[in-house]
């Protein structure tokens, strides 16, 4: 598998109903100015929904259909890191690629701190963790029935 580190961008192939679309690896700059103070939405690979605010002071609030959780995120070295102060769910470390204006993929990183996804898989917006977008705008994430994830391939972590 391949380790992306640092800022990496590129243009993904066309999505049904969408035009070409931007694809980048967010570095720690990136995903701070991106997820600092902001309130995603979306679904893990096997289509459950989960939410999460990152708030300013490095706190999150985690909600998914079976409770609401407190914990803290951070990111460092290309890396966006959640934790959970409740011993009930999981949180890890994740690479993150945004597909165009509101669209982000989580791919969760091994113990050597890689993604479980190639490169060409994280350009074309395959094989991802979760998938999440901004509350308070609409999804740039792909519409269409295509199967983009291979749900066999990794196992589910919490964003």
């Amino acid at each position: 598998m391949a380790v992306i580190a640092g800022p990496v961008s590129a243009t993904a192939a066309p999505e049904a109903g969408r035009g070409l679309v931007d694809t980048v690896i967010l570095d720690e700059p990136g995903l701070v100015a991106v997820l600092s103070g902001r309130d995603l939405e979306g679904v893990y690979a096997d289509a459950t929904p989960w939410a999460e605010s990152y708030y300013l002071d490095g706190t999150l609030s985690y909600r998914d259909r079976l409770g609401l959780w407190a914990g803290d995120w951070s990111a460092s070295n290309g890396r966006f890191c959640t934790f959970y102060r409740n011993q009930g769910i999981n949180g890890g470390c994740f690479l993150v690629a945004k597909r165009g204006t509101n669209c982000f993929d989580f791919y969760a990183l091994d113990t050597a701190l890689r993604p479980g996804a190639t490169s060409e898989e994280i350009f074309a917006g395959r094989n991802w963790t979760a998938r999440g977008w901004y509350v308070e705008a609409e999804s740039s994430c792909p519409a269409d029935d295509r199967q983009i994830v291979d749900i066999d391939k990794g196992a589910r972590a919490r964003t």
